[in-house]
């Protein structure tokens, strides 16, 4: 144990700056199979990992794993269910995105009010507790980003007043679990600009 070399990892982010890990008692393929993790769960933020030792770097990894630039959502969704097959039809799209959920329209709008975030798209559910789906439609910024409402209404008169507060499309729900992730997969496909994803 005590011959091991102390392993670390360089993280180089997009901007170039760098942050240093040390991994104590690491093996080297230990250490490429966490460098693996830390550039697809970075999402783009680094461009490569240099697995370092005392004396020097041992090898350098670059993300090639994913683009740099992941699609980001915004789901505004309070019912748990639907919260999961569509972050599960999101894990299973070819293209790389990331989603983050709201549970309500509070929580929505406190998260469009962070400094750097813009979402690629927003897909909301109508109703949701707290602040409703068409009040967060009405704060939304138009022009700035996409929302498509993904709602279980019948009622065709949701669906002009969601696109005359400037919704870009409304979806109904499918009931078939096949049909569902197909419609999420195809909001995003639509709004993200990865029409090329198969």
């Amino acid at each position: 144990m005590e011959n091991k070399p102390t392993l670390s990892l360089d993280c180089v982010r997009q901007n170039g700056r760098r942050e240093t890990t040390k991994l104590p008692a690491r093996t080297l393929s230990e250490a490429r199979e966490l460098a693996q993790r830390v550039l697809y769960l970075g999402n783009g933020l680094y461009t490569e990992v240099d697995i370092c030792n005392e004396d020097g770097t041992i090898e350098t990894i670059q993300n090639t794993a994913r683009p740099s630039h992941p699609s980001e959502v915004l789901l505004v969704e309070d019912n748990a269910g639907d919260a999961l097959l569509i972050g599960q039809a999101l894990a299973e799209y070819p293209a790389p995105v990331h989603l983050r959920i709201a549970r309500d329209g509070e929580q929505a709008l406190q998260m469009l009010g962070e400094p750097g975030f813009l979402p690629d798209l927003i897909i909301l559910d109508l109703n949701v507790p707290r602040i409703s789906g068409y009040t967060v439609l009405a704060s939304c910024l138009p022009g700035k980003t996409p929302v498509v409402v993904f709602s279980a209404s019948q009622n065709e008169r949701d669906v002009g007043r969601v696109l005359s507060l400037g919704a870009k499309d409304f979806v109904r729900k499918p009931l078939d679990l096949d049909d569902y992730k197909t419609a999420v997969t195809g909001m995003v496909r639509k709004w993200t600009g990865h029409a090329n994803a198969a």
